[in-house]
């Protein structure tokens, strides 16, 4: 192990700082290079996240939209039904109304006609 560390510093002796220098500078270019990478798969990680954020949330406001409007839709129908049935309570208190002066008239006719029958006290 010693010999190929000192063997490494011999060639680098030999060849050059030039060497060494070049060899520092691709360390460095790896090193930015590794955290080029990273930062530009943590931008996409947040890219995903973000437009993975918003599709909840314009799935939320889509489903809380459906609800306000079937809310509405029963609120609309509820009022109609008892519209409905105000006009149809309304419809047979005419109705009884109508039978009640019918009956009364037909009463009124009877003795009318009994009076005119009974042997006159006029």
């Amino acid at each position: 192990m010693r010999f190929i560390v000192v063997s490494a510093a011999v060639f680098a002796g030999v060849v050059g700082i030039g060497t060494a220098a070049l060899a520092d500078e691709l360390t460095n270019l790896g090193s930015e290079l590794k955290g080029d990478m990273g930062s530009m798969a943590s931008e996409a990680k947040g890219d995903m996240q973000t437009g993975h954020e918003q599709m909840k949330e314009n799935f939320k406001a889509k489903k809380n939209q459906m609800k306000a409007d079937m809310k509405a839709k029963r609120e609309q129908m509820r009022s109609e039904m008892k519209d409905k049935r105000e006009a149809l309570k309304a419809e047979k208190k005419e109705m009884k109304k109508a039978a009640k002066a019918k009956k009364a008239k037909a009463k009124k006719q009877a003795e009318d006609t009994v009076e005119s029958l009974e042997p006159g006290t006029h």
